[in-house]
């Protein structure tokens, strides 16, 4: 009977553990950043040295109010969101369309290096977290959906010109450097 209840503890233990820590990659230590910031940080500097500066105002409006309401989300919805979103960079940045940039390719593999491995990481998380998601946080996926639906179609109508590419890589900047600040506890 006890060793019933020893080998019952212990699978118990195993099947929750991935709940329990599966997302240790966000978390942060003491004065010190998570694996998550790392890799972003090194992310946004790719994406940075990939561009240059555009002298032209960008026809397109940054999330701002997505990501104020993200603010009031737990940790498991920040990190759904934080999921979605650099999917759909990754998916947006996909098309290899960039042969009218002055990109280097060697920057531009780095860059989708650096931000796969980070969508892989945390769709692993979302995988234990994605079933109980409330209405506003489904709500606001929805409407970064329909953002990155609008880059994309932007992309097309400027026939994925060297000014269009550069107006999409400063909105990723901006989603990146804003990502990096949702606090995970």
């Amino acid at each position: 009977m006890g060793s019933i209840s020893l080998w019952m503890c212990l699978i118990l233990t195993i099947c929750t553990w991935n709940k329990t820590i599966g997302c240790t990659w966000m978390r942060t230590l003491p004065r010190s950043p998570s694996m998550f910031q790392v890799l972003s940080n090194n992310t946004i500097t790719m994406l940075q040295k990939m561009g240059h500066v555009v002298s032209r105002k960008s026809q397109i409006t940054f999330p701002n109010e997505q990501y104020r309401q993200v603010d009031n989300f737990t940790d498991n919805c920040r990190i759904v969101f934080i999921s979605q979103t650099l999917n759909a960079i990754e998916k947006l940045y996909s098309s290899g369309k960039y042969d009218s940039t002055a990109w280097d390719q060697k920057g531009v593999d780095e860059f989708m290096i650096g931000l796969h491995r980070q969508t892989s990481e945390l769709d692993q998380c979302v995988k234990t977290i994605k079933p109980g998601l409330s209405t506003s946080v489904k709500r606001v996926n929805k409407d970064m959906s329909l953002h990155f639906k609008f880059l994309k179609n932007y992309l097309k109508r400027e026939e994925y010109s060297a000014s269009g590419w550069e107006d999409i890589r400063n909105v990723v900047l901006s989603h990146m450097l804003r990502l990096v600040t949702i606090p995970i506890d």
